[in-house]
């Protein structure tokens, strides 16, 4: 087990999210919760490109993948390894960001409005000019994912969330 998976299954560990890549949603989860938990100002190195469900990272599933395979192994060299206090402090702020979720909005949909928004604010190339206000991250939004289109609200309240928690103004979260 190599560094980065230890981190990563401390990580994981600290977030409440399971190892599980079973599925296409399992392994969603898993990037969408890393990208936010980045956000709190840990550098996990992990660097994410925009894809058809948001931002993703192909070293992130490489890792996550050689990590299950380790501890299926029975490898355990994550075993008295700890978070430093400083990464554990921001590692728990994770979950400001995405607390609040609205009643009727599904927890992946919510997960990637963040991620999705976030993205598009602070990362996504736009050309000179082009407002970077929810309407105009909005429109880039239902341009990438039309499905999203109908549900402006809702982009809304994840907008405000991340607005709450600092990740409007600021490519990551301010200090505590």
């Amino acid at each position: 087990m190599n560094t980065s998976q230890v981190v990563l299954k401390l990580l994981l560990d600290a977030i409440g999210q399971p190892l599980k890549l079973d599925t296409f949603d399992d392994r969603f989860m898993i990037q969408k919760k890393t990208y936010l938990t980045q956000l709190t100002g840990i550098d996990l190195a992990y660097r994410f490109g925009w894809y058809l469900r948001g931002p993703y990272s192909r070293e992130l599933t490489r890792d996550a993948f050689r990590l299950k395979e380790q501890l299926e192994l029975g490898e355990e060299d994550y075993k008295g390894e700890h978070l430093s206090p400083a990464a554990a402090k921001r590692v728990a702020m994770a979950s400001e960001i995405w607390g609040n979720r609205p009643s009727g909005v599904a927890e992946s949909d919510w997960l990637e409005l963040l991620a999705s928004l976030h993205y598009l604010r602070h990362i996504a190339y736009w050309p000179s000019g082009t407002p970077k206000g929810f309407d105009g991250i909005f429109k880039g939004l239902v341009d990438s994912k039309p499905r999203f289109k109908g549900r402006k609200a809702d982009a809304q309240k994840a907008w405000d969330q991340l607005n709450r928690v600092g990740l409007v103004h600021h490519k990551v979260m301010p200090a505590a």
